[in-house]
């Protein structure tokens, strides 16, 4: 019991020390360990067929031998002549027996005879002083004279041969593994570089918050290499969220932070007591007026917040959206009359599926804002028509314009093209515009020229075909 107990510690902290080591160390011995064992199996085979292959040229070199000797042996007046003939030969020992068995030839060599009896073309083994022989037995006849043939080949001596080498490949061994183990670390060392880089890039990121380092890689393709190109993708994605988020956080800060200062600014001069009646009027108005400002900010902040999540559902339905863009340029044409601005609008047949009343927010926002941002005697064109299966919306004005580099960044939130602009509006509208057309399956663009005009245009699907088939219940 306590020996099983002092085994099970053993191969806990075996396996406690196994889990310590880094995965390039453990890579290295997996190596090192599969080598050695390829090269123990190489040996083996190479001993093994060493072996069968080193016996069967024995054999053929004992039976060569004793073929040769039959051939030079020769008679004459009924004795053996021995003066030819090669007694040790290729480390085959020859005897030349009489049918009794009697040795004829050599006269030498007389310790090395093995009681055995002769078997014509038979091939076996003997024992002699500790020693194992092989013997090839052969009979033959010339000039009327029967004799025997025997050859004997030491097989201990084979055998100490092929034991020898057992003992140098042991000898060796120690260098293999040396060897697989140096090339298993560098070929690992190697292969495990874009790694440790992710590591000290991840560590970098990690202490400093930098997401805009990047991991070298080599263009290869491999694995690590796509593994580098995938944390290179993440990280600029999450750079590019992060500084979203940082940039969204410092723009919410800045629009909500004027009109808390004017309510702030109001109240405490409606509270002062130095206000008239009519000044505490204009006051109450001011901070109505930023109230509903604010209230403006985080209903669509709310919204957009919800779209993203989603848990927005919009409703699908089909609207008649040239009529839809003829109610709001009427009731927008006051508004372009205090601006001193002319609003007209050609709006033909058009229809659309979708949620009335986001269609209705993103027209009036473009609208508004061609107006808002026009020039004194300034003109607003609105334009919508059915063309390759969509329905185009086109606001034209003939305002302040945008300046090239500021074309991209226009739809994105809080973004203001000019100074001038930040004074009204809730920063939120053309992205509030872009948001509306996507859900619908549509896109919306912007052309401009700086100081002479901009255009916005709306493409939506044309949903003029399924409106028909639901008038005539298809």
């Amino acid at each position: 019991m306590a020996v099983g107990k002092r085994t099970r510690k053993t191969r806990t902290k075996l396996a406690a020390a196994g889990r310590h080591l880094s995965i390039k160390a453990r890579v290295t011995l997996w190596y090192t360990f599969f080598m050695v064992l390829l090269l123990a199996m190489a040996a083996v085979f190479m001993f093994s067929s060493s072996r069968r292959m080193s016996g069967s040229q024995m054999k053929q070199q004992l039976m060569d031998t004793v073929t040769d000797s039959v051939q030079q042996a020769s008679f004459r007046y009924g004795k053996l002549q021995t003066e030819e003939m090669d007694f040790y030969k290729n480390g085959v020992s020859v005897f030349i027996y009489d049918t009794e068995g009697r040795l004829l030839a050599p006269n030498v060599n007389l310790g090395l005879q093995v009681d055995s009896l002769l078997e014509d073309q038979t091939i076996k083994t003997a024992s002699k002083r500790g020693e194992r022989w092989m013997l090839y037995d052969v009979y033959s006849e010339k000039a009327g004279n029967g004799f025997w043939v025997r050859g004997m080949i030491s097989m201990t001596e084979f055998g100490q041969a092929l034991g020898n080498l057992p003992l140098l490949f042991f000898g060796m061994l120690p260098g293999f593994v040396a060897v697989a183990a140096l090339g298993g670390y560098r070929i690992t060392k190697g292969a495990f570089l874009p790694v440790r880089q992710i590591a000290e890039t991840a560590e970098a990121i990690g202490s400093g918050s930098d997401l805009s380092q990047r991991i070298e890689t080599d263009g290869s393709g491999d694995e690590l290499d796509r593994l580098g190109g995938t944390m290179n993708g993440m990280l600029a994605r999450l750079q590019a969220s992060f500084e979203a988020e940082r940039q969204f956080s410092s723009d919410v800060s800045h629009e909500l932070r004027t009109p808390i200062a004017v309510i702030r600014s109001q109240c405490e001069f409606a509270l002062s007591g130095q206000a008239e009646e009519g000044d505490k009027e204009e006051a109450f108005h001011a901070i109505l007026t930023q109230s509903e400002r604010m209230n403006a900010i985080v209903s669509q902040l709310l919204l957009l917040s919800r779209a993203e999540n989603g848990k927005f559902i919009p409703k699908r339905e089909p609207v008649d959206f040239g009529t839809l863009c003829s109610f709001i340029c009427e009731d927008l044409e006051a508004s372009a009359g205090e601006n001193h601005v002319s609003l007209t609008w050609e709006t033909g047949e058009a229809q659309v599926v979708g949620d009335e009343t986001l269609l209705i927010r993103m027209v009036t926002n473009l609208v508004t804002n061609a107006i808002r941002y026009n020039r004194e005697g300034g003109r607003v064109r609105v334009v919508t028509e059915r063309k390759n299966g969509s329905v185009f919306l086109t606001v034209q004005d003939t305002g302040i314009g945008i300046k090239k580099e500021d074309l991209e960044k226009i739809f994105n939130r809080f973004y203001r093209a000019d100074a001038s602009r930040s004074t009204e509006g809730t920063g939120l509208g053309l992205s509030m515009v872009k948001w509306i057309a996507g859900i619908h399956g549509g896109s919306v663009r912007a052309e401009s020229v700086y100081g002479v005009g901009s255009a916005f245009t709306v493409e939506l699907p044309d949903g003029g075909r399924q409106s028909d088939g639901a008038d005539r219940g298809e």
